[in-house]
């Protein structure tokens, strides 16, 4: 349990840094009944938006896994968003615990399964565009990093203003599945417009050639989709 407990206590007296290459933290967790989940996101809620966690420096994504294979064995996701590694210097410690900080923790212990953490950094993205409620998120095997990356890159600006939506390259850093180095993210306001838009990226010319030699520079390890149920960003 302690994986998941640590996410709860930050230290806010740190200053923001000029660096600009961003960092994920995902902690990823079971929850078996619904009810228990929900009372859950209520606990998630009153902790992030208490007065001890206004100076928090990251943006947080609580997440519900929507579409997953039966190795997919997390339900939810609570992930960190840092702007800069000067952020993260102090990750770990913090103010102390507080009310809302010891309900969720109770609630943590009483009905979540820590599963995994993982820590990733942005190659392609764009914060502004990280709050869509539908994802996709692909676990890629990248054999061919430099080829691999102007592909993405070619492949996303093509995509960039066909659909309402994002399409996002990120590297793994630590805590990934085996033999994974890259996440293809696909966002978008909910599951239509997602479908929509992936039948946008289909049917567009400039998306051949990511479909035709992609996979001569990657594979793909496993997927699955994610509805955003809270974004708290910072103040």
């Amino acid at each position: 349990m302690k994986n998941i407990l640590i996410i709860f206590t930050f230290i806010f007296s740190v200053s923001l840094s000029s660096q600009d290459k961003a960092y994920w933290m995902c902690f990823n967790f079971a929850v078996e009944k619904q009810s228990e989940a929900t009372e859950l996101v209520e606990a998630v809620d009153m902790l992030m938006t208490a007065d001890e966690m206004s100076q928090m420096p990251f943006t947080v994504f609580l997440v519900e896994t929507a579409f997953a294979n039966s190795k997919t064995d997390f339900t939810h996701q609570l992930c960190f968003l840092s702007p800069n590694a000067e952020l993260l210097k102090f990750w770990g410690q913090g103010p102390g615990e507080f009310a809302e900080s010891k309900l969720v923790n109770n609630i943590f212990e009483d009905v979540a399964t820590p599963v995994s953490s993982v820590l990733a950094s942005p190659v392609i993205f764009d914060p502004n565009k990280a709050g869509y409620e539908y994802s996709n998120v692909w676990s890629l095997k990248v054999d061919d990093i430099p080829n691999f990356a102007k592909l993405a890159s070619d492949f996303i600006s093509a995509n960039s203003t066909n659909f309402d939506g994002v399409i996002e390259l990120h590297e793994a850093i630590s805590g990934q599945e085996e033999g994974v180095t890259h996440y293809m993210i696909a966002r978008s306001n909910n599951l239509g417009e997602w479908l929509m838009g992936r039948e946008a990226v289909f049917a567009n010319p400039d998306s051949q050639p990511w479909f035709k030699n992609a996979s001569k520079y990657s594979s793909t390890i496993s997927s699955f989709a994610s509805t955003t149920l809270k974004v708290y960003s910072p103040e």
